[in-house]
């Protein structure tokens, strides 16, 4: 009896052995940067077609691994993108050999522009739990990976709580001097702060139903007016 018992464990724990003996992608970060606020997104391509995936971010992390493996296959190219806190948006392209690949993150520091706006009507965020999430799009990142279609990357810039009177203000980082980022948006989505819940997406005011809702990478930005999308007027015939 114990020696089938230790049999089925030597069954069952080998695989996991077998996977942490792997060679890994190893990202190493700068020192002062906070790896809780770090933002990894990569897409793996090999013989098993293709893989996308994200580093769950944890703090107190001096690096990163990716696992180059799917079901047990290793793949031959790692592209990444990668976004530090303060530094520019990083995009690598690995190719993997089957040996570890140790890889510094470099932070080139990213300046940083205001962005001032105001939530209609007000009442939508006289409670104090409501907050605005403000995400750039990567609109580049399907190039980038080699896809054709689902979910752009999308990056959390921070999150900001309106006024009483809707009113906010953000500082955002200059990704359009970063000429590579300028195809990309921002994302404005309304909050409870408390649960984390979607209450609605933002657009700007005066835009349609099918109207894009977000806002163009730019240089400066106006004092942009947010609505939900359910007010939005409905487009003329």
């Amino acid at each position: 009896m114990w020696r089938r018992s230790l049999a089925l464990v030597a069954l069952l724990t080998a695989p996991i052995a077998e996977a942490q003996d792997r060679p890994k992608i190893s990202l190493v970060l700068p020192s002062g940067i906070a790896s809780e606020t770090v933002q990894i997104d990569y897409f793996l391509t090999g013989p098993f077609g293709g893989y996308g995936g994200f580093v769950r971010a944890e703090s107190n992390r001096a690096s990163y691994d990716i696992e180059p493996f799917v079901d047990g296959r290793p793949a031959e190219n790692i592209k990444i993108i990668a976004y530090l806190h303060g530094c520019e948006i990083a995009v690598l392209d690995l190719t993997f050999s089957g040996a570890p690949i140790e890889q510094w993150l470099d932070c080139y520091p990213v300046g940083s522009v205001s962005l001032r706006g105001q939530l209609s009507p007000a009442t939508m965020t006289r409670t104090q739990s409501r907050e605005i999430e403000v995400n750039y799009l990567a609109m580049w990142s399907h190039q980038f990976f080699g896809i054709a279609d689902g979910p752009v990357t999308s990056i959390r810039l921070g999150t900001v709580r309106p006024d009483r009177d809707g009113r906010f203000e953000i500082a955002l980082p200059d990704f359009y001097n970063q000429s590579s980022l300028r195809d990309g948006a921002i994302q404005f989505i309304l909050r409870d702060a408390k649960t984390g819940n979607i209450i609605a997406f933002l657009k700007p005011a005066g835009t349609t139903l099918h109207s894009p809702n977000w806002l163009s990478v730019q240089a400066f930005y106006p004092i942009v007016q947010l609505v939900a999308e359910g007010q939005l007027r409905q487009p003329r015939p």
